[in-house]
């Protein structure tokens, strides 16, 4: 079985190590929890999938952006983030990025949900994005106050933009 490089991924604020490796016929990922044999086949849909893995079966969507992949699925959308060893290596982490959510690709803000001074709670929607024609609902990464939401519904905006920042933790 070929052993395909490991890959730090983040989901929801939690990263986890994992890798693909392929036996002819099937994937199968690797995981601290264990190995989960999968398949994923194309639909005719752009960036359809039918995922099969432990007897389930689910379609789901895929847009993958440079920084991060988005996965449709079961009326939800989940970011897969890419985390770099190298830069995290470097420092370049810089501490702040609980308190920002930046565009993993270029896109437009279809609807904002919050405003600056606003109280929100981790896993609140603050806004919805649209890009490579998928809908994401971003959440608030923590319990915090909005300092900022720079884009408004129908703005567009680039790869690594800013689209919503909190106010720093009080110590």
């Amino acid at each position: 079985m070929e052993k395909l490089m490991r890959r730090i991924f983040q989901i929801g604020g939690e990263e986890t190590e994992c890798w693909l490796a392929h036996d002819g016929s099937r994937f199968v990922l690797n995981t601290p929890e264990g190995v989960l044999p999968c398949r994923l086949d194309p639909t005719t849909s752009p960036g359809g999938f039918v995922l099969r893995a432990r007897g389930l079966v689910r379609d789901v969507r895929l847009a993958a952006g440079p920084e991060a992949t988005f996965v449709h699925m079961d009326g939800r959308t989940y970011e897969v983030g890419r985390v770099d060893p190298a830069e995290r290596l470097a420092g370049s982490d810089g501490g702040a990025s609980d308190d920002r959510l930046v565009a993993p690709m270029p896109g437009v803000v279809v609807s904002v949900a919050v405003k600056p001074g606003d109280i929100v709670a981790a896993g609140q929607p603050l806004l919805v994005i649209e890009s490579m024609k998928l809908e994401t609902t971003l959440a608030a990464p923590r319990d915090g106050v909005v300092a900022e939401i720079p884009f408004a519904a129908g703005d567009s905006f680039g790869l690594k933009d800013v689209l919503a920042q909190l106010a720093p933790e009080e110590d």
